[in-house]
């Protein structure tokens, strides 16, 4: 499959999913594409796997009609009192249409401390063989060396990075390999939203768009940064990408993040036939709009200063 199939065929995925919330898709495409090269074998898991949605995507499963919206908390308070709207339970009946005839890889674990997302993470059949509801800064539950790999996106929400790295290291086998996503030292200045934009008035505009990612951003850091952490913890970096440069940033810093709750109510008293009519023109709209965005940001290997993530691949020293 060439770069532009790969483009679309991942972005027109997770704007079905995201498609009231295009940012989300935008800046999802880019970690499913640097995941692509990658697979799986033997015991692994997914730690901060939230509702397995992005993991499943990035591993090549689809989902056909999938939408995130259709089972969040209501918009009456709950966004603007902060409160995770995806993180709702649903019952063990609930059944997702699910392809798995593209996965590359599965886990043998899926890890994160909501029960509500594990809730719909446990829908996933053959994809996650177990879930669990677990602390990622307490002690993992698995013997020494019993994973051949993890991969995570939540390592900097974690509180003490020697301690929880230390304990990945442990349980992960020789040559054991861990998948990471990490924000860049500018990542607060990039994100100028949450970070640098005027909350007067009691931080009211603050809280009303910010619902706790704010605080759940712990570490920041540079390259040097990170990989001495790594480095002091028991790992060597196999391969390392910088990403999400400026443009990238400033769509995803608005988007539809204002009117989101509006958007989701209205989605929500629309006839069946018509929000999928809407849905398939939101999707064929921004997928017009943000391939090329994506073409060509994608590799272009910024500077240390000029993007606001990192991927990075360890492996566990012998």
């Amino acid at each position: 499959m060439g770069s532009h199939e790969l483009v679309k065929r991942y972005l027109r995925q997770l704007l079905s999913i995201h498609w009231l919330r295009p940012e989300t898709a935008l800046w999802r495409t880019f970690d499913c594409l640097l995941m692509h090269p990658f697979s799986f074998r033997e015991r692994t898991a997914d730690l901060g796997c939230g509702d397995g949605t992005l993991s499943y995507v990035m591993a090549g499963g689809r989902l056909p009609g999938y939408d995130a919206y259709a089972q969040v908390a209501s918009m009456k308070g709950s966004y603007r009192e902060g409160a995770d709207i995806y993180n709702t339970t649903v019952k063990d009946n609930d059944i997702l249409a699910l392809d798995n005839s593209t996965l590359r890889y599965t886990y043998s674990f899926g890890i994160d401390h909501k029960e509500g997302l594990i809730s719909k993470a446990k829908r996933f059949k053959g994809f996650y063989d177990r879930t669990i509801v677990h602390d990622l800064n307490r002690p993992l539950p698995f013997n020494d060396g019993g994973l051949s790999a993890a991969f995570s996106n939540v390592l900097y929400w974690l509180h003490d990075l020697d301690i929880v790295l230390a304990g990945w290291a442990r349980m992960l086998g020789q040559s054991g390999r861990l998948f990471l996503f990490v924000p860049n030292k500018c990542f607060k200045e990039k994100a100028w939203l949450y970070y640098l934009a005027p909350h007067n008035n009691g931080k009211r505009y603050y809280n009303f768009l910010d619902r706790g990612y704010n605080s759940l951003i712990k570490h920041c850091y540079a390259t040097r940064e990170w990989e001495t952490l790594f480095t002091r913890n028991g790992f060597h970096v196999v391969r390392h990408e910088k990403y999400l440069t400026d443009p990238v940033m400033d769509i995803w810093n608005i988007g539809t993040r204002p009117i989101a709750p509006l958007l989701i109510d209205m989605a929500s008293n629309l006839l069946p036939e018509k929000k999928d009519e809407v849905r398939m023109e939101w999707i064929d709209y921004f997928t017009s709009f943000f391939a090329p965005i994506i073409e060509g940001e994608f590799g272009a290997n910024p500077s240390d200063e000029a993007h606001a993530f990192h991927f990075y691949v360890l492996e566990k020293n012998a």
